[in-house]
């Protein structure tokens, strides 16, 4: 049976093992994930976290000629929030349901949202979200939808988010991009294939799927590229693609895995194309799949020789260096840490599970003591990890970067700069030098007394995070 034929994807859990709290070696955690069951942990106190919902919008804000219906309570317009955030120029309301709504139901108030918004945009398609409210009261949105697809003659897409069927908010891609494939391409038929190759970037800078795009077209290769800056037609040409090539091996691996399980659509086993080395690697994994292996390495060979006469004297040599990433990223930027000499004291991700098997015995057998945090939003346990750490350099997401830098630690945030391919090595590298070179900023915030106790400061940097009683 196809995947497609369901409301929803299998849950990150059920279908990857995904774990979104641990903490230990990273030798434990390759052994672990070497086992035929991966044990769950829970939190007994979370301080925050994403959800799935916010992930799902994040896909969203990059489909062109869309609208999207955040259906729920006016509440949940914070997670649409990310449409301006994200410099995303789709339409998107919220129904505003109310406690009568969230017990009678509320297709009238769903129809009328589709309705306004079709009349006022013209759109391509529109994007109906759930949300938990909507998926505990069990809304008939698919009735609303079949309804007016036929009055309006538009494209209308249910997108299921449930906000409890997954405890780790990355499940909320798989949400989206399921839907996205199910009612953009489930009906194509592939009568031939195109000259295209799919570049599946998934909520990337835009700097990093342009520095992408770069190389593949200096290698000769048509791209059609989804579901970033994609248009509805970027959705049905893919499962005519020769094959599919991943920015990141994480986000995208549901949309490349339904391409290739439905559609006969290769899918390249490519690292993220992070640092000289990754990048390099990115490259050869293509060229080998695409037969352009002397292109690709004729490509890195200049890029790198490049890069490396605009880099100058940058290195890292004794800098220890903390990790808080997305997993893709944070096991991508190891390999660019200790090619300039850098070492790593310890990372913390977002989530762990079977994407990052190759990742976890590398570095088990490289370093098999480092230690590997998995942590969404846990601001507290990243902060107590790196008081006892006390690295050098912290490079993350602008999540934490105010709490650490209060800990008198050089912070780069890694959300405004693009690092993937040659150019993000440049930028990364300016953005370090910088950081370390400047550190009055931080002495100054260093003095500021701390958010939290020394008695949570006291505990183990685990205490929170129990094995799952079955």
């Amino acid at each position: 049976m196809s995947p497609l034929r369901s409301k929803a994807p299998r849950s990150r859990e059920k279908r990857l093992d995904t774990l979104g709290a641990w903490l230990g070696p990273v030798s434990v955690a390759a052994k672990e994930f070497a086992a035929t069951e991966v044990f769950q942990r829970i939190r007994t106190f979370a301080q925050s976290s994403s959800d799935d919902l916010l992930y799902a919008l994040r896909i969203l804000t990059g489909i062109k000629e869309s609208v999207t219906i955040i259906h729920g309570p006016r509440g949940c317009v914070a997670a649409g929030l990310y449409h301006i955030a994200a410099g995303s120029e789709t339409r998107w309301i919220v129904t505003n349901l109310d406690e009568r709504d969230t017990i009678m139901g509320a297709d009238r108030k769903l129809r009328t949202a589709v309705k306004a918004l079709y009349q006022r945009y013209r759109p391509q398609v529109a994007f109906i979200v759930a949300n938990p409210v909507v998926a505990i009261n069990n809304d008939d949105i698919q009735s609303v939808v079949e309804e007016l697809q036929e009055e309006l003659d538009l494209l209308i897409v249910p997108i299921y988010v449930t906000g409890f069927s997954s405890q780790n908010a990355v499940s909320g891609y798989d949400t989206a991009l399921h839907a996205l494939l199910k009612y953009l391409s489930g009906t194509t038929t592939v009568t031939e294939k195109s000259g295209a190759v799919n570049l599946l970037s998934v909520a990337e800078h835009p700097l990093d799927r342009k520095e992408a795009q770069a190389l593949l077209e200096a290698l000769g290769i048509e791209l059609n590229i989804l579901p970033d800056d994609s248009t509805v037609e970027s959705f049905k040409s893919a499962p005519a693609a020769r094959f599919s090539i991943p920015l990141c091996p994480d986000a995208p691996e549901y949309l490349g895995l339904i391409l290739k399980e439905k559609y006969g659509v290769p899918f390249v086993d490519a690292p993220r194309p992070v640092g000289l080395e990754g990048t390099g690697r990115w490259l050869k994994a293509i060229g080998a799949a695409l037969d352009v292996a002397d292109g690709a390495e004729e490509l890195h060979s200049r890029k790198t020789a490049e890069t490396l006469q605009q880099l100058g004297d940058f290195s890292l040599a004794g800098t220890t260096v903390y990790l808080s990433l997305s997993s893709a990223n944070a096991f991508s930027l190891i390999p660019f840490i200790e090619e300039f000499g850098g070492v790593i004291a310890g990372i913390t991700v977002t989530h762990l599970d079977r994407l990052h098997v190759r990742s976890l015995n590398e570095l088990a057998s490289q370093n098999p003591d480092l230690q590997i945090h998995v942590a969404d939003g846990q601001e507290f346990e990243v902060i107590s990890i790196l008081r006892r750490l006390s690295p050098d350099l912290y490079l993350g997401d602008s999540t934490h970067v105010g709490q650490v830098a209060r800990l008198g630690i050089p912070t780069v945030s890694l959300e405004s700069i693009g690092i993937v391919g040659y150019g993000g090595v440049l930028r990364l590298a300016r953005r370090i030098k910088s950081a370390l070179a400047n550190r009055s900023f931080g002495d100054t915030l260093s003095r500021v007394i701390p958010p939290y106790r020394e008695s949570w400061y006291n505990r183990s940097d685990n205490w929170h995070i129990k094995q799952e009683v079955k």
